[in-house]
């Protein structure tokens, strides 16, 4: 019987030198991993908003189109009391006041279809996913009540307006005398964009990249910004300008998340 013969060396397991080797290239593995994820999770998140941001723009625009409207049924911002929610975001509270609309502003309003908001309520445990639970019925915008409103161009909000992170160009005019109000919600469960079958299947949560405003903690919800222009003659308009992500420092465009985005890599972020 003829056969080829294998000369095989036995095998055996690795040394005590070779052990070392790769524990300690585990161990530098594992530093940088360490260093580098926290990094990596706030560009993540960046790039996600961005994503989130654009995908609302587009979303709104085409209900526009579509119907001739915006969205309704938007979170106010505020509490039952009209004050502005005590969970906010820092940047964004900071940037808010509460206050009335004139019948003109709220007609303004209307005629792009914003008529109904809810107001959050600050007891719940989770704040983004239960402040404005699914089902609530909104109250009507009119001259009684308030919304939120943003601090405009030359207010105390300098540094905020400074980087003009949404891009708003309907600023105040002094040559001409029109003025502008910013006013902000959040695009919440009870939203009539939001749903089966809608624009967006579920009201997008805002993660941001510092733990202060993490969403278990603060309302975390997207924001829709429109303006309301008055001209020298009383006449007013309103206008939708941005969807904003909810930021540490205030209500950002997804160009801003994008801008921080490129700027963590250039750092080796």
């Amino acid at each position: 019987m003829s056969g080829t013969y294998h000369n095989r060396r036995p095998a055996h397991g690795l040394t005590l030198i070779e052990l070392v080797v790769v524990v300690a290239i585990l161990t530098l593995l594992g530093g940088l991993v360490v260093q580098t994820l926290p990094n990596l999770m706030k560009r993540t998140h960046l790039s996600k908003c961005a994503d989130t941001i654009t995908a609302l723009n587009k979303s709104w625009a085409e209900s526009y189109a579509l119907h001739g409207r915006y969205p309704d049924g938007l979170d106010s911002l505020l509490d039952s009391t009209g004050s502005t929610f005590p969970k906010l975001t820092p940047g964004l509270s900071s940037l808010l006041s509460s206050g009335t609309l004139s019948s003109d502003e709220v007609n303004a309003l209307r005629a792009l279809g914003v008529r109904t908001v809810v107001d959050l309520s600050p007891s719940v445990a989770n704040v983004t996913y239960d402040s404005a639970p699914l089902g609530i019925t909104g109250r009507t915008i009119d001259t009684s009540g308030n919304v939120a409103i943003l601090a405009t161009p030359g207010s105390t909000a300098s540094t905020y307006w400074t980087a003009n992170p949404l891009g708003l160009k309907r600023h105040v005019n002094s040559a001409t005398g029109t003025t502008v109000k910013y006013v902000v919600f959040g695009v919440g469960p009870n939203c009539t964009g939001i749903g089966a079958g809608k624009l967006i299947q579920e009201a997008p949560v805002h993660f941001g990249a510092d733990d202060t405003i993490n969403p278990n903690n603060v309302y975390q919800r997207y924001l829709t910004v429109y303006s309301l222009v008055t001209t020298n003659t009383g006449k007013v308009t309103a206008y939708f300008e941005a969807m904003a992500g909810n930021d540490v420092d205030g209500p950002s465009s997804a160009e801003a998340h994008i801008r921080q985005f490129h700027e963590g890599q250039a750092e080796g972020a």
